[in-house]
């Protein structure tokens, strides 16, 4: 396992659950015989060998001298794994959401592979819905995106997949003897890549330092400086969703109207969403929140390898002014000063130092940092996570249902109390937020001004 990956396991405290969440609505139409359990377990049986992480589960080094292994689970019984939800009768979309938070409030059991999917009826005829839950160390975004793709067909009657080359064949369980001395020497390889990863480090910091000292004296805030409100603070381990949706064509005209990009558009609105929410508490800071925003570390053009390449900038989100026109122009300045902080440390190093950083050291820190509530001790780093994902820009089938909506969510951080992660499709950019109900009390209320936000703006770019 990679260091990457391996952190997202070390990180996870009974509070601070890492795993995301997925809401997959699918309308099975005229199918015969509607879209029911066995038809969805018969079709992820055919393309699992397409999803390798799926059938892989974790094995802890002894004693937790080095990152743990993926072994190919002899035990796997996806019957396990893929279940009805244990609800009574179909859910309205408000029960719907509540579900998906009960699901997303529980760790996920680390003795198998680290996933669930739990199949619901959907009220009104509103269809079914899947809701999927994967641990973060398995893949990042990007890659999950990819290969979760190979449950979609383009078309309700399209041909099955081709069968696997060979047999899929589980993996033995080594002896603790060879695992010690397999850690052992794994642990003594990466120690000769340790200097190269401090000197790039350093060098990412020095860079980093100058950025930021010529984009102080243009006036820029400063970095890491985010201010306190009613949702920083200690997480519980309850969690909370809303899932909203706006018109993609929508999104796409304020973009070209006010030249600037999709994912400007999703902070502006964010901000404005929050600023109204935090305004009716009176708790509205004078200072900008801090966004933190994931991207994608993976090579353009190149595979997406099965493990982790993510890192992120943090991007100052304005408040003020009143004008939605104008904060949306000040968050397109604010994210072309964070992509340049971002690009002088230089993606790759945050990878290259969790690769070196002692396992049990990193798991009892955040444990202690948690269980003590120390977040409630200290100025926030960051207010809350909000992350694009692009989407499939097509209509997409699964078990020969259509896909009428795709919802992410991803976790929660400690210390942060809300997490935003927008993805388009076909049609829509679909909002799923995650949020510790013990921290930001109304998460709905933070969906509809999301919204409305964008409403405002498209309001705003048809009279310009």
């Amino acid at each position: 396992m990679s260091g990457m990956d391996a952190a997202f396991l070390y990180l996870e405290t009974p509070a601070m659950h890492l795993h995301v969440v997925g809401v997959l609505v699918l309308d099975p139409g005229d199918s015969p015989g509607g879209f029911t359990l066995e038809r969805l377990t018969r079709v992820l049986s055919e393309r699992i060998h397409l999803i390798p992480p799926l059938r892989r589960r974790l094995l802890p080094a002894p004693a937790g001298i080095d990152h743990p292994l993926w072994i190919e689970d002899a035990g796997f019984d996806l019957s396990a794994h893929v279940r009805r939800a244990p609800v009574a009768g179909p859910l309205t979309w408000a029960e719907l959401e509540r579900f998906t938070g009960e699901v997303a409030g529980r760790p996920l059991d680390r003795s198998r592979p680290l996933w669930e999917m739990w199949l619901v009826d959907l009220a009104d005829g509103a269809g079914v819905a899947l809701v999927t839950k994967l641990h973060h160390s398995m893949m990042d975004g990007g890659a999950g995106a990819d290969l979760m793709g190979s449950i979609f067909d383009l078309g309700p009657d399209a041909d099955g997949v081709a069968p696997p080359d060979r047999p899929w064949v589980p993996d033995t369980i080594p002896s603790t003897g060879r695992q010690v001395v397999s850690s052992v020497t794994s642990l003594v390889a990466r120690q000769r890549h340790v200097p190269a990863a401090v000197a790039h480090s350093v060098t990412g910091v020095a860079g980093t330092a100058r950025t930021w000292l010529g984009q102080l004296r243009s006036g820029d805030a400063l970095p890491l400086t985010a201010p306190s409100t009613c949702f920083n603070g200690s997480l519980t381990p309850r969690r909370a969703v809303s899932l909203t949706r706006v018109d993609l064509d929508t999104v796409l005209g304020i973009r070209r109207t006010f030249g600037t990009t999709v994912n400007d558009v999703v902070l502006a609105a964010s901000g404005t969403a929050l600023r109204r929410y935090l305004s009716a508490r009176g708790d509205l800071p004078s200072r900008d929140l801090m966004a933190a925003v994931p991207v994608s570390a993976h090579r353009d053009g190149a595979r997406r390898d099965l493990v982790n390449q993510v890192s992120s900038m943090m991007v100052p989100l304005p408040l003020q002014p009143d004008d939605p026109g104008q904060r949306l122009a000040a968050v397109h300045a604010n994210t072309i000063s964070s992509k340049a902080l971002h690009n002088a440390f230089g993606p790759d190093s945050l990878q290259e130092l969790t690769g070196f950083t002692l396992p049990p050291f990193m798991t009892a820190a955040a444990r202690m940092y948690s269980g003590l509530g120390l977040a409630r001790f200290h100025p926030p780093v960051l207010n809350l996570v909000i992350s694009n994902v692009p989407g499939p820009p097509l209509d997409l089938y699964c078990a020969r249902a259509k896909v009428t909506g795709i919802f992410p969510m991803g976790p929660v951080m400690e210390g942060s109390g809300v997490n935003i992660t927008v993805l388009s499709e076909a049609r829509h950019l679909n909002v799923g937020i995650m949020a510790c109900p013990d921290l930001l009390d109304d998460v709905d209320e933070l969906g509809r001004g999301f919204v409305a936000a964008v409403d405002e703006l498209a309001d705003l770019a048809s009279r310009l």
